[in-house]
């Protein structure tokens, strides 16, 4: 009986973990996937739920992403996941006179997606 209920226990918990979250396991659909639930929560102005998404110390994210978005850049130069778990993409830029988009997330259990934005810049001011 204690068996049963420790590997019931263990199954709970397993299924509780950031990693399972959804089932996405590539990284270029997962780039997309947590793109789009950042611009879901633009559009829909949950304030609440963007921070979550993003870090507050990343300044200008929201930009970037309109800008990627906007002209609907889903031209994806390179997405890899760490050793870590943490996802990092490079997107190219289809406006003249843009540089592309760098994009970091990191694993982090109180998001909804079990990633958050932790740094979105251009790859001229991060060096790639």
């Amino acid at each position: 009986m204690r068996l049963k209920i420790l590997l019931l226990t263990l199954a709970v918990m397993a299924t509780a973990t950031i990693y399972w979250k959804h089932p996405v396991k590539d990284a270029n659909q997962e780039f997309e996937y947590q793109l789009k639930l950042i611009t879901d929560a633009l559009y829909i102005q949950d304030i609440e739920l963007y921070e979550k998404l993003v870090d507050a110390n990343i300044i200008g994210a929201d930009a970037i992403i309109s800008l990627y978005t906007t002209y609907k850049a889903d031209y994806i130069l390179s997405a890899n996941k760490t050793a870590d778990g943490d996802l990092i993409a490079i997107a190219r830029s289809t406006v003249d006179g843009h540089d592309s988009p760098y994009f970091k997330w990191e694993l982090n259990a109180e998001s909804p997606s079990g990633y958050k934005m932790v740094e979105c810049s251009f790859c001229s001011l991060m060096g790639c």
